[in-house]
């Protein structure tokens, strides 16, 4: 999503001049200053403020998704504190940030603009962190799947016990003795003598950040939605394939079997064309329609694709 909106250069903010005056202030203004202050020097208010919140927008949605894929493939490396180290920018920081545009853009416009930078550090952020997660769950589709106290006692509450804090900061520091729920263990150093084969580290990652992802990705859909309304069917196979994803991976019984009741007809429309065999809804070829927009025939083993976004 990020790379089509980049190509297409979404983020341009397109408007006609009132008269040969306005073009010829802006041109002299743009000269001296920048785009964004010469806008605001015509007058244009609500253009300099959507140019502010797309670059933003598609500059910390950049930086925050390459945090991610390399923190991903270290895990893959087993390079887990390096791993850790890099989420902890995108999912303590960015992600409060682009909620709060998401969720409440004029607030966020104002603070940027006109309290720059008191106004936007990470101890003032933080009082209403809270509040601003809230009200961006509140805007998505993800009302009764992702909870937003959760979300905040996963990354931010450190006696939280399958929480994202503690991790982190360990990772970052060597020593943390400020806090007893975080304090560093005597004799010791954080993560210096940690096996790093060890699974626990992935088992405590995993098995919360496919939903932290989840509210995430929605969050910057939205923002991205704003800047240039998307095909009405994509939108809606990205909502749909995100959700039911996240539940393919509970280990309810109950969430993949609503899952396998959702994509229930397609078994009795879809079918190997080699063998003719009908589709079966295992776990894995409900996650394989899903995700990878494919399906593997059980009966002769060979995977065909299948686009399953085009159903919307």
């Amino acid at each position: 999503m990020l790379g089509e909106y980049e190509r297409e250069r979404v983020h341009y903010v397109r408007f006609e001049f009132r008269d040969a005056d306005e073009a010829e202030a802006f041109e002299r203004y743009a000269n001296e200053t920048d785009s964004i202050v010469a806008l605001k020097m015509v007058g244009r208010l609500d253009e300099a403020k959507r140019v502010a919140i797309n670059t933003i927008t598609l500059g910390m949605v950049s930086d925050c998704l390459h945090h991610i894929y390399e923190a991903l493939r270290c895990m893959e490396r087993w390079k887990v504190v390096v791993a850790f180290n890099l989420l902890r920018k995108p999912l303590t920081d960015s992600l409060v940030y682009l909620s709060w545009m998401f969720s409440d853009e004029d607030d966020f416009y104002d603070a940027f603009a006109n309290q720059s930078p008191a106004g936007l550090r990470p101890k003032i952020v933080g009082n209403r962190r809270q509040s601003i997660i809230d009200a961006a769950v509140g805007k998505t589709m993800l009302k009764g799947v992702v909870d937003s106290d959760w979300l905040n006692e996963v990354l931010f509450k450190p006696a939280y016990p399958q929480g994202l804090y503690r991790i982190f900061q360990h990772a970052v520091h060597l020593i943390t003795a400020e806090r007893e729920e975080i304090r560093t263990e005597p004799e010791n150093f954080n993560f210096i003598f940690k096996n790093h084969t060890d699974n626990d580290s992935y088992h405590g990652l995993y098995e919360v950040l496919p939903t932290v992802m989840l509210f995430l990705s929605h969050v910057i859909e939205g923002l991205f939605e704003r800047m240039h309304a998307k095909d009405t069917g994509a939108r809606a196979a990205f909502q749909t394939r995100s959700v039911l994803g996240l539940y393919l991976l509970s280990d309810h019984p109950d969430c993949v079997g609503n899952v396998r009741t959702i994509l229930g007809d397609l078994s009795t429309v879809l079918a190997c064309p080699k063998c003719h065999e009908p589709l079966t809804l295992t776990k894995h070829n409900m996650a394989r329609l899903l995700l990878a927009e494919s399906f593997r025939c059980k009966s002769c083993g060979r995977a065909w694709p299948f686009p399953f976004s085009y159903i919307f």
